[in-house]
C-alpha cells in the first residue's frame, strides 16, 4: 500500500515539475531579454564609464545622501568589473551573453547602492540543478533569496522535528 502510494504521488509530481522547469526556462528567456535591452543602450563604451564615474563622484559627494563605506567599495568594484569587460569593445551588444549578464548585475550593484536599497538588488546566477547537466540561470533579489535561504532552512527544520522514529520508549503518535 505504501509502494502504491509513493508511485502515485510521483505521477502527481510529474506534471508540476514539467510547470516549474517551463516557468523557469522562461525566465531564464527573460533574463537574457532584461541583459540585451540594457546592453542595447549601452551604444558607446567610453561615455558609459564615464557617467559610472560621474555618478560615484557624486555619491562620495553626498548628493545621493549618507552611503556606507562598504557599499562605496562595492560600487566601485562593480564600475571595476564593468570597465573590465567593456574594455576594447565599442558597445555592450559585442559582449558574450555571459559576460552581458555579469555586465547587468554589476549595473544592479550599483543602481542599488545609489538608491540605498541593496535588498531590491537583482543577482543572477548560474546553478546546475539536480538530475540534470544543463547550467540555469536564476534572478532573484538580494531579498528574495535571503527569503529563499529562509525558507529551506524552515523546511528542514519542520522536517526534523516531524520525523518520527519509533525505538525505545518512543511511539509514532500523531
Amino acid at each position: 500500500m505504501k509502494l502504491r502510494t509513493l508511485f502515485l504521488s510521483c505521477l502527481l509530481a510529474l506534471p508540476l515539475a514539467a510547470q516549474a522547469r517551463i516557468a523557469e526556462e522562461s525566465e531564464t528567456a527573460t533574463l537574457a531579454q532584461r541583459a540585451d535591452a540594457e546592453a542595447a543602450t549601452i551604444t558607446d563604451a567610453q561615455a558609459f564609464i564615464d557617467e559610472i564615474d560621474e555618478s560615484l563622484a557624486m555619491a562620495r559627494d553626498g548628493t545621493y545622501g549618507a552611503i556606507k563605506k562598504g557599499s562605496m567599495v562595492q560600487a566601485e568594484s562593480a564600475r571595476n568589473k564593468i570597465a573590465r569587460l567593456l574594455e576594447g569593445h565599442e558597445n555592450a551588444m559585442e559582449l558574450p551573453p555571459e559576460e552581458r549578464i555579469e555586465l547587468y548585475n554589476a549595473q544592479e550593484t550599483i543602481v542599488a547602492m545609489i538608491r540605498s536599497d541593496d535588498k531590491g538588488r537583482m543577482v543572477c546566477k548560474k546553478e546546475i540543478r539536480l538530475g540534470s547537466r544543463m547550467p540555469t540561470t536564476e534572478c532573484l533579489t538580494v531579498a528574495q533569496r535571503e527569503e529563499k535561504a529562509r525558507g529551506a532552512r524552515d523546511g528542514a527544520n519542520d522536517t526534523i522535528r516531524n520525523v518520527c522514529i519509533p525505538g525505545e520508549g518512543q511511539p509514532c503518535a500523531r
